[in-house]
């Protein structure tokens, strides 16, 4: 790869992506650097977790700031041609409640079209289905109804990005992490999204 690729993998709670990040890490080793999750950090840090729409608000700012200033670390830190991000910035704006005062961009002083050009792949996997929906993770709040909305928001606000690979919920785990680690050799080998989509998926 001639230039830092960067690639935000997003997708509704329950979506496999913690375990696609272990899988790319076994995989790729020191071909890749792992951008670790804004929220998993301050939530497992303490930062305090409460579900009236200013209190979101303020979380939200938190893991933005978090998550733009990991992103920027590690891209100087590693000098590594692949970039994995676990979630991206405009992921808050999915969990950004519509009560709030002002919308996400407005209150973070930035657009979508910035939002978007900051990845160059983004990776969305869906949620699992009712039956196989993980509750397991401690700092997983969300029912399966809130994290199948979620997951429909998250999709929302990433549309309109030019390389998005959508995977969707599959009852055999192991094929859907296949399809997503066949995705990143993809991109990693150069093919388009329209490649890729009609290869893989």
């Amino acid at each position: 790869m001639d230039s830092s690729v960067k690639v935000a993998i997003t997708g509704g709670p329950s979506g496999g992506k913690t375990t696609l990040i272990e899988a790319l890490k076994k995989e790729l080793g020191q071909r890749c650097a792992i951008v670790p999750e804004a929220a998993s950090i301050l939530y497992r840090g303490g930062f305090p977790r409460y579900k009236d729409p200013q209190t979101v608000v303020h979380a939200q700012r938190a893991i933005y700031a978090t998550q733009f200033e990991l992103e920027a670390m590690i891209s100087y830190v590693s000098q590594k041609n692949l970039i994995v991000c676990d979630r991206g910035s405009l992921d808050s704006a999915a969990y950004w409640p519509s009560s709030a005062p002002v919308d996400f961009f407005t209150a973070l002083n930035t657009t979508k079209e910035k939002e978007l050009a900051r990845y160059d792949w983004v990776i969305h996997l869906d949620t699992a289905s009712a039956d196989y929906y993980d509750a397991s993770n401690p700092i997983r709040t969300e029912t399966f109804q809130e994290a199948w909305d979620l997951n429909s928001r998250i999709k929302d606000a990433w549309n309109g990005h030019p390389r998005r690979v959508v995977i969707t919920h599959n009852e055999d785990f192991l094929s859907k992490m296949t399809t997503s680690l066949a995705v990143i050799r993809a991109i990693m080998a150069h093919k388009s999204a329209e490649e890729i989509k009609k290869e893989l998926l």
